[in-house]
């Protein structure tokens, strides 16, 4: 567990009005077995959970941040490629259109500059610059747009919803497995 950060089960728990034992007997009917001494464990940080009863938690909960907080806390891919949490703002709409509009703008000179290049050297030092520039621009896009995913599963079931997708890029022949 990474010491510097505390991933906070409790608050998630009590704002949907469930006590330890609720989360319990939820669990046990998905044949999930846990004590509440355990649960209790982890909200006070005494022992992580594993991945798998977060995303149970975080499902119970309504709260895919917790998923987010544990891959970016505990996870060494997690903590190499996951993006800053951001769950102290309020989204806007317009500042995903906003991203969505640029990155439109962005994509297409990308395209362009990459066309007949295979390495970093077919660059000159302003075409890798713009390059970075523009990547930097795609990072921002693709942050909004995760944040705003997990803001989404408010309304609807994102893992289902990721699932379908998953499923449609496998029929289509996009991805194996």
């Amino acid at each position: 567990m990474n010491s510097n950060y505390l991933i906070d089960y409790q608050t998630p728990c009590e704002s949907k009005g469930l006590t330890r034992n609720d989360v319990v007997l939820l669990l046990s009917t998905k044949g999930i077995e846990i004590s509440i001494e355990s649960l209790g464990c982890y909200e006070r940080g005494i022992r992580e959970p594993s991945p798998d009863m977060v995303i149970e938690l975080a499902d119970i909960y309504k709260e895919l941040f917790l998923t987010q907080k544990y891959c970016k806390f505990n996870c060494a891919i997690g903590q190499a490629y996951s993006y800053e949490i951001l769950d102290s703002i309020d989204l806007k709409a317009l500042k995903l259109l906003e991203e969505h509009r640029e990155s439109y703008e962005v994509l297409a000179e990308t395209i362009i500059l990459i066309v007949n290049k295979e390495t970093k050297e077919d660059f000159t030092a302003d075409e890798l610059e713009k390059l970075k520039k523009n990547v930097h621009e795609l990072l921002d896009t693709e942050h909004t747009i995760e944040i705003f995913k997990i803001a989404l599963n408010k309304f609807i079931d994102m893992k289902e919803m990721i699932a379908e997708h998953n499923q449609k890029c496998r029929q289509r022949g996009y991805a194996r497995g």
